[in-house]
């Protein structure tokens, strides 16, 4: 896990050196971890909408079987405890419909006469109850009694409803294919607009696993005719969900072209999105170099202003791990290209590290070439000092070496043991000089240190790093 540097604090000074005279334990000198920025994590997987099971929240929602509903006003208004119930016992009831009491009154309630034209002489907190306990069994029997050829023309409607997208996600799994051609029929034109529906993205995702090759393909083209219709999907919250489902379910290169060729326009706008970089990293990784390598020669021409981005910084991680080839090697050129900037910055440092985590020879070197004669103040910058220690640790012997020798002999080498930063790279450099540098130098940084502040302690502390053979 990567170093942060959130949580520093500077010691007091008397206990900065951490004397072994005053018993401080080891640990007394770590620097406080903290975690990398993490985004949520990219499995989007949920259960289906339909395995909720209050069904009270939308008992207003009676035209769930459109054979019997013509008035489209047929509702209850809510009052303060949560019923649906008549603003008052004399009015007429809102809903004159008779072929809606006749259903209500078959279903038992007893509340309601089948004539439609007055409530009985039943109480109304009585009426009520009953009620409140018979709505949600008749709303799913009205579904169950409902065949598909009954819900033709409102399959749209049915979706973007709460308890309608669980009825169809619920039935299309037992559905022969002529029937998912009639549902596929009736949502294709609007497929757009439901995939960025609450409820409807579920519906959409459902068809996508259950519809054929051909149809897979007449969704992509609906969702491509439009420039940026695709981009613009992605960056919501629902749309997000039946997008990464489509992507799932492609089974021929020329799916994955038309999307790939969809989403190039709209890159740099969905490795910033919180939603959008979803589907760039699951492109990256899943799906060949030869088809992404010109959404990575997207990333790679702005990859300073992804890099400096919460999430942004996340997808270029995650494009340099899983790219290959003449791809890959642009990738980390512009990084380091751009080392110098990204290293004291909030997010580009995790960038710079994560070059050095890749332990590569070639990489590394290059990196540090271009990060040499800054090591001092990077060591003084919140995050450049993070790059700083990260270098110590993962490069070779001479190249550690190297860096050490860069920050003693610095003018300003004393004001880093007591700064809030720096004292965590002195500290790093003398854990890594004792495993890899040569006794000459071990000899160097002993003189040198223990001149370096004339307190007693900065003497024991250097000499604890360092004890004589």
């Amino acid at each position: 896990m990567l170093n942060s540097p959130g949580n520093r604090h500077l010691r007091d000074e008397t206990t900065r050196f951490g004397s072994p005279s005053r018993g401080l334990p080891a640990a007394h000198f770590r620097r406080p971890r903290q975690e990398s920025p993490r985004l949520p994590n990219t499995s989007l997987n949920e259960k289906s909408y339909f395995d909720e099971t209050d069904l009270s929240a939308y008992f207003s929602h009676l035209n769930v079987n459109d054979r019997i509903f013509d008035n489209p006003v047929h509702h209850f208004p809510l009052v303060e405890n949560g019923f649906f119930s008549h603003p008052c016992q004399e009015a007429e009831p809102i809903n004159q419909d008779s072929s809606i009491l006749n259903l209500l009154h078959n279903h038992n309630f007893d509340g309601l006469r089948s004539n439609g034209n007055e409530l009985s002489s039943v109480p109304r907190n009585q009426w009520m109850s009953s009620l409140s306990l018979k709505r949600n069994q008749w709303l799913q029997d009205s579904f169950d009694c409902s065949s598909l050829r009954d819900l033709r023309g409102n399959i749209v409607a049915l979706a973007k409803d709460q308890y309608g997208c669980r009825h169809l996600q619920r039935t299309m799994s037992s559905l022969p294919k002529e029937e998912i051609e009639m549902i596929f029929v009736e949502v294709i034109d609007r497929v757009c607009e439901l995939m960025i529906d609450p409820f409807g993205n579920y519906v959409v995702q459902k068809l996508v696993e259950l519809c054929s090759e051909e149809q897979r393909t007449r969704i992509l083209l609906m969702l491509t005719n439009d420039d940026f219709q695709l981009v613009r999907i992605c960056l919501n919250t629902h749309g997000i969900r039946a997008v990464l489902k489509l992507l799932e379910n492609l089974t021929n290169p020329q799916q994955i072209s038309l999307v790939l060729a969809a989403l190039r326009p709209g890159a740099v706008t969905l490795t910033k999105d919180t939603n959008g970089h979803y589907v760039i990293q699951y492109c990256v990784k899943h799906f060949s170099h030869e088809d992404t390598k010109y959404l990575l020669n997207e990333v790679a021409d702005n990859c300073y202003g992804i890099a400096t981005d919460k999430s942004g910084c996340c997808v270029l991680q995650h494009c340099v791990e899983y790219s290959k080839g003449a791809q890959r090697e642009r990738l980390v050129a512009e990084i380091i290209a751009n080392a110098l900037l990204l290293a004291e910055d909030c997010y580009g440092n995790y960038v710079v590290q994560h070059l050095l985590a890749l332990r590569v020879p070639q990489i590394t070197a290059s990196l540090l070439r271009q990060l040499e004669g800054h090591y001092v103040s990077f060591s003084c910058n919140k995050y450049g000092s993070n790059v700083v220690e990260r270098c110590l640790l993962e490069s070779g012997e001479e190249q550690s070496t190297r860096i050490i020798i860069e920050l003693l002999r610095s003018p300003n080498v004393s004001m880093l043991l007591m700064h809030p930063f720096g004292n965590y790279v002195i500290q790093s450099a003398l854990l890594v000089s004792k495993n890899k540098l040569s006794n000459d130098a071990e000899q160097y940084l002993r003189q040198k240190g223990a001149c370096l502040v004339p307190e007693e302690e900065a003497a024991i502390y250097i000499e604890s790093c360092f004890p004589a053979c």
